[in-house]
């Protein structure tokens, strides 16, 4: 198995079969019926039609946009695929459906903060838990599946955190992911990591997204990058996924999408290119002083990755001590 990237949605094929009860409850609008607010919902609010994907959508958008950057962007994170992270969300959702009623009976519980290593420069998330959920999943090679939950201050905090046995001896094969979730009570704003490691040659590896959405301004924001040097990630049966690992950041208000980073997954990264697009995803400008400034992590330059911590919030666990 060569180094490559990960990108985190590498074992979504595990991720569909997981997710595919049918007891999950929906709220008609493509979330959970949860007590905690369907954070699908609150990113699909915030996006324009062209940046939702079929998958999660059931539309089928295959407009092409003037920039092949842009181009690259939605075609490997906003596309239906595994490295689809709306499908992602919308699997979360369903299954914090399916566990409703232990997230209700531990709601009025109090919490206590757990502060996960950081896994890159400027990161920190600190998250209050007071209850947690052990998955069954052993038959689809999840062996170690925990979901941890808690409300305070008039947020909830979820992290949804799988691994496997063979993490360390089998050279690092999915699924070791994680997705950390800070959501508002009303259900306006939702800030998600999606973070995944893996173990190639010795040598740890992780890919990490940062995702701020507000239903309350209409602002989506999205940073993501791997710590890996190639573009692809081979995995049973053999299909391979790509990303745009380099490090991307990308902000749209519903009127106007700017990105920003190296579009592409190299041993040596491409120079940074800036693209300026309309809700339609064709060029345009106006993007500057509106939409070109951010407040997700900054990941244009992958090495801030700190993959070793990465696996040790995924893997390792000892920052969940007492729960």
């Amino acid at each position: 198995m060569k180094k490559n990237m990960i990108f985190f949605a590498c074992s979504l094929m595990v991720f569909s079969t997981l997710y595919s009860c049918a007891g999950a409850k929906s709220d008609g609008s493509g979330g959970s019926a949860s007590l905690i607010p369907s954070s699908t919902a609150i990113v699909k609010a915030t996006l324009p039609a062209q940046l939702e994907s079929s998958s999660v959508s059931g539309l089928s958008v295959h407009t092409r946009t003037t920039d092949s950057n842009l181009q690259t962007l939605k075609d490997r994170i906003f596309s239906p695929g595994p490295v689809d992270f709306l499908f992602r969300l919308s699997k979360v959702d369903e299954r914090l459906a399916e566990i409703s009623a232990s997230v209700e009976a531990c709601a009025s519980n109090p919490t206590t903060t757990y502060t996960p290593p950081s896994i890159a420069t400027g990161f920190s998330f600190p998250m209050e838990f007071s209850c947690k959920v052990t998955i069954d999943a052993s038959a689809l090679g999840v062996s170690d599946y925990q979901v941890y939950f808690g409300k305070s201050g008039g947020y909830w905090y979820v992290a949804d955190i799988q691994t496997n046995s063979a993490f360390e001896s089998g050279d690092g094969e999915p699924p070791t992911l994680a997705v950390l979730s800070k959501i508002d009570e009303a259900g306006n704003t939702a800030e998600i990591y999606q973070i995944s490691a893996e173990k190639v040659s010795g040598t740890y590896y992780s890919t990490i997204m940062h995702i701020k959405a507000d239903k309350n301004t209409g602002e989506f924001e999205v940073s993501t990058a791997s710590s890996a040097e190639n573009n692809t990630q081979t995995i049973s049966p053999g299909a391979n996924y790509s990303g745009v690992g380099c490090g991307v950041m990308m902000k749209t208000n519903g009127t106007l999408v700017y990105a920003t980073g190296k579009f592409d997954q190299l041993t040596s990264c491409p120079s940074t290119a800036n693209v300026c697009a309309d809700s339609a995803l064709e060029d345009t400008t106006g993007c500057t002083g509106v939409v070109d400034s951010f407040s997700v992590l900054d990941l244009t330059d992958r090495t801030v990755i700190n993959a070793n911590n990465a696996k040790s919030l995924i893997v390792d666990r000892t920052w969940l001590n007492g729960l």
